[in-house]
């Protein structure tokens, strides 16, 4: 059901001004805000402009009364009005080009055929609000019947107002939208140049990382040597082998040991740190059992016990599984915590356990009744150089750099390490890592066995040569092999070692791989290839790190690869004997 509120003939210009007028009255009167108000009289004018092209349209507004409400616009004009439909057939009229203004301002837009030649253009804009009052509407009909003959001057006055306000704010906005561009650009040039400054920073963090971990490296390395040598140095004096010595002087030499080992583990520790921290620490898993790992680590972790009043307890796994992992690492992330553990527990115990972790993890915890840490340095105990300060600190030394190697090796092995503790009432430690560590390639460590020949004739001294181009490492060897059945000749360079070799065919060679020209590499590939000395057995005797590859390289062609650091007689001699004992087994 539908209100007429008012209709009218559409022939001049001055009724088109007059429907643009009253269709915004009307529009007002129900209740639509002044952009719609807008919006309404431009769509009426302009079909109306349409309909009065031929002095013979009409119009009508209704309040359709439906379940929305809409101001309905009735228009009928001549079907030959041009725009006004698009298609055939006929009997099926579409709006044409001229109405696309309307359908963009209006809710509905369309057509219907009505007798012969005539088009009714309906226009419908829904109430943004109920319908008013009858009251309201009966006004709206009889103000809307007074006006019928309003001046077309103000009309046209109120249309420059709105156009000028309109073109205010347009202008208004274009000034806020170039304020907003120009910021933009501002902030954009400035976020460039932040990150511009962020990535050289990151370079040159970058570059300084590299430069500190090719420094400790090689300092590192540099300095295994000649430290090896004190250790090894002082334990040849401790053991007697040149003579006695007196107590003044066996405490001297113990003095000079316990300092050399102290600081041959600290540039263990560094050299580990910078191998994690520049990707080229390699983990190389094996089999073994918790309890065979518990075995090894309690024979080796007594002797540390600082307080006889404390007992150092492995609790016996039960039903654990057969790890794969790196043991190598895995005990030194334990021996620290341990150690650890020992040194800052006064009386009660420290306790060492493993479980079964979820997906594919195992947990070792390490529990002490120690002093405990307090919870603002439960993080800083695993920076590195850093040692909390107290009176639990005095008598007790370190390196700082235990807990952050430990932890860096859990990752590594796919884990993690975290604390929990009470200040006076100890401390748990737990470690996390891969229960089956499978990333990585296997291990190449794995030596066949030698199958002994029979011996030879003792009588004869046999000549075993020495190519290192450190004196003290040859002076070390030979007092370490020392033997009435053996010769020592040296040689200080690898060509040197070569042509000896060739000359000698001694019955075995310890060779160095840090050589000045010719390297240990080279010189047991020459060794290798010439026919005369391929079958000589060589022992690798260095203090270089070696990694996967390197071992891999080195182990099909060689007896047993010898660390200068931590150097033993029963270890040397054994190694060496078994080179003597017969021909060297590759694989």
């Amino acid at each position: 059901m539908s209100l007429s509120l008012f209709q009218s003939e559409l022939r001049t210009g001055q009724d088109v001004v007059n429907t643009r007028q009253r269709g915004r009255h009307i529009a007002q009167v129900l209740g639509f805000e002044g952009q719609d108000q807008v919006r309404i009289a431009t769509a009426i004018s302009e079909v109306a402009r349409l309909a009065a092209s031929q002095a013979n349209g009409h119009i009508e507004f209704l309040l359709e009364d439906a379940q929305s409400p809409a101001l309905l616009v009735l228009v009928r004009a001549p079907s030959s009005t041009e725009g006004l439909v698009s298609g055939v057939p006929p009997a099926a009229p579409r709006p044409g080009p001229a109405l696309a203004p309307a359908q963009r301002l209006m809710d509905r837009v369309s057509l219907r055929i009505e007798g012969e030649g005539w088009l009714v253009l309906e226009l419908a804009h829904r109430l943004p609000r109920a319908a008013p009052p009858a009251l309201v509407l009966q006004s709206l009909r009889s103000e809307l019947e007074r006006q019928r003959r309003s001046n077309a001057v103000d009309e046209l006055s109120r249309q420059n107002e709105e156009l000028l306000r309109t073109l205010e704010e347009l202008h208004a906005r274009k000034a806020e939208v170039e304020r907003l561009n120009r910021e933009l650009e501002e902030t954009n040039r400035g976020v460039v140049a932040l990150y511009a400054e962020l990535e050289e920073k990151a370079e040159a963090l970058r570059r300084a990382s590299d430069m500190k971990t090719r420094f400790i490296s090689n300092v590192s390395h540099e300095l295994r040597t000649p430290i090896s040598s004190v250790v090894n140095l002082s334990r040849l004096l401790l053991d007697r082998l040149d003579g006695p010595l007196n107590d003044e002087q066996e405490k001297q030499v113990t003095f000079i040991r316990k300092s050399g080992e102290a600081l041959q583990e600290l540039i263990d520790d560094l050299l580990d740190l910078a191998k994690i921290e520049s990707g080229r620490s390699e983990v190389l898993p094996t089999r073994f059992s918790v309890g065979e790992l518990f075995g090894s680590l309690r024979g080796m972790l007594r002797p540390l016990k600082v307080n006889e009043g404390v007992a150092l307890v492995f609790d016996e796994p039960q039903g654990m599984p057969e790890l794969h992992t790196d043991e190598r690492k895995l005990s030194q992330i334990l021996r620290n915590l341990v150690s650890n553990a020992l040194k800052f527990t006064q009386r009660g115990e420290v306790r060492v356990s493993a479980v079964a972790g979820p997906r594919g993890m195992v947990e070792f915890v390490v529990r002490d009744t120690g002093v405990g840490i307090a919870p603002e340095d439960q993080e800083r105990i695993f920076e590195e150089f850093v040692q909390v300060e107290g009176p639990h600190q005095q008598g007790v030394k370190g390196t700082g750099l235990g807990l952050p190697l430990s932890r860096r090796l859990a990752e590594l092995l796919g884990g993690s390490l975290s604390v929990e503790s009470q200040k006076g009432r100890g401390s748990t430690f737990r470690a996390q890592v891969a229960l089956d560590y499978t990333q990585r390639q296997k291990s190449l460590t794995d030596d066949e066995p030698v199958e002994p020949e029979a011996p030879q004739d003792a009588s004869r001294p046999r000549t075993v040569l020495l190519v290192d181009d450190d004196e003290v490492v040859r002076y070390l060897l030979k007092r370490l092999l020392a033997d009435a059945s053996l010769q020592f000749r040296e040689a200080t360079t690898g060509v040197e070692g070569v042509r000896l070799a060739n000359q000698l065919h001694p019955s075995a060679i310890v060779l160095d791989l840090s050589l000045p020209g010719m390297d240990g590499f080279e010189v047991l590939e020459t060794l290798r290839r010439e026919r005369t000395t391929r079958d000589i057995p060589v022992i690798i005797h260095t203090s270089r790190s070696l990694t996967e590859q390197e071992r891999g390289r080195l182990l099909p062609h060689v007896m047993g690869i010898l660390s200068k650091s931590g150097l033993t007689r029963d270890a040397a001699f054994d190694l060496l004997q078994r080179a003597l004992s017969g021909p060297e087994r590759r694989s």
